[in-house]
């Protein structure tokens, strides 16, 4: 549940009283310095509506604020529907919840450089717990989601900033990982082959795409996509598509530090653009199916239909892509003509 307040001068108090009374819903006011505000408690799936309708009659755009906060628990002597049924936020919310970490700054540079460290060397070292703490701090579901969440905005100012973040963040672990390797390959010149033999499993398991592998990906962002667009914490699913995102990027990167890999580089390359559109088209599939954005506060409904005309494009286009590819992993497993050499 969401409990909405609503300032605005008291001359406007009225355009907002009629507003509710039209949609029936009860509210207290407090007046204070001719400001007048209103307070209503609503279930999480009608939130979206009434940030749309008032921002129709110019709440939060044209005068006055609104302010969103969560309810915990109401307790009340009238009979309430079962809480089961509060789902989806609004698109403002969405907004709000991710772009924290998925726009770059400081916190953002700060977490992408210690997870490609940490994955690199939990890579180089076959060591899983150290690669699993890459992924915990790896910010890299935010930078995705922004960017679904911003083609269904009129103006979309958000996805080309977003999509900008995941670019460089993934940039920069494959870059890290690339220094990483250059210092091993002198330091300690068997760390990642020896013998023409890479030493390392964790390695080895992201040097060529699988089924597998994109399955994970895809079932990461259903399943990011479904907390997101709940409200609820993304920590712990985002570390499900960093486990997607992370160790290949700074695979790569140990890879093309070493002579004689190259191949073996592309291969995680391949599988880090894999991981990446799977949890977009499917990160994507779910907010659309949840038809969340149709009352999204910044979508009206006549703008609606021109966006989702451009948003179904977008997502055929990626699911198209991405069973292309799949269909190539296939075939490759059965004709082996992308022929990689541990």
């Amino acid at each position: 549940m969401k409990e909405l307040k609503i300032s605005v001068q008291a001359e406007r108090l009225d355009i907002v009283k009629e507003l509710f009374e039209r949609l029936g819903y009860t509210y207290t006011i407090t007046i204070f310095e001719e400001i007048a505000t209103l307070t209503i408690i609503v279930k999480n799936q009608h939130t979206s509506t009434i940030l749309e309708e008032l921002k129709g009659i110019g709440v939060g755009t044209v005068f006055g604020t609104i302010v969103v906060s969560p309810v915990d628990l109401e307790i009340s002597s009238t009979k309430k529907e079962s809480l089961l049924r509060d789902r989806g936020i609004s698109i403002d919310e969405m907004i709000s919840n991710t772009k924290g970490l998925a726009l770059i700054n400081t916190t953002f540079v700060g977490l992408i450089i210690l997870a490609g460290l940490l994955s690199s060397f939990g890579l180089i070292y076959d060591n899983v717990v150290i690669i699993i703490a890459s992924m915990i701090i790896a910010p890299l579901l935010g930078p995705i989601a922004l960017t679904v969440i911003g083609t269904m905005t009129p103006k979309n100012i958000y996805s080309k900033r977003s999509i900008a973040a995941e670019i460089i963040g993934l940039f920069v672990i494959i870059f890290i990982g690339f220094i990483v390797g250059i210092i091993y390959r002198y330091a300690e010149p068997t760390a990642i082959v020896a013998s023409d033999t890479i030493q390392s499993d964790q390695i080895l398991l992201r040097i060529k795409p699988t089924i597998g592998d994109i399955i994970f990906a895809i079932a990461s962002g259903l399943a990011a996509g479904l907390f997101i667009i709940r409200g609820e914490s993304t920590a712990i699913v985002g570390v499900a598509v960093a486990a997607s995102l992370c160790p290949p990027a700074a695979n790569a990167g140990l890879l093309l530090a070493t002579p004689g890999l190259i191949s073996e580089a592309f291969g995680s390359l391949v599988l880090l653009g894999l991981n990446v559109l799977a949890i977009y088209a499917s990160c994507a599939l779910i907010f659309w199916t949840s038809q969340s954005f149709v009352r999204g506060g910044t979508v009206s409904t006549r703008q609606f239909k021109k966006i989702s005309r451009k948003y179904i494009t977008q997502i055929v286009m990626t699911f198209l892509v991405l069973a292309a590819l799949i269909t190539l992993i296939v075939l490759d497993n059965i004709y082996n003509f992308i022929v990689i050499n541990p």
